[in-house]
């Protein structure tokens, strides 16, 4: 079985004028991501990535393997993104 994936997209441009999911949180995110997968017991495991594309509408992530790509993800839906993530875990490959 393929260990499945929360790819987290962290990146930071140097320009305030460019949208980047890391100057909205992205990191952040990750790490509550990483909390909410352990409190549940979830068989995710989540990895940093530079850029996802479509960072004018970060924070975005995407499941792999086959699942969606997610965006605009904040710390306030984090409580919507856990049954998205809950029932992705749950897919069998």
């Amino acid at each position: 079985m393929l260990l499945k994936k929360v790819i987290v997209c962290v990146k930071h441009r140097s320009s305030a004028h460019q949208h980047s999911c890391a100057a909205k949180g992205s990191e952040a995110l990750a790490k509550q991501i990483e909390a909410m997968i352990t409190a549940k017991g979830l068989m995710l495991s989540v990895e940093r990535f530079r850029c996802l594309g479509c960072c004018d509408q970060g924070i975005n992530i995407k499941l792999v393997p086959e699942g969606p790509f997610l965006h605009g993800l904040t710390l306030e839906n984090l409580d919507k993104m856990a049954i998205t993530l809950e029932n992705f875990a749950r897919l069998t490959n």
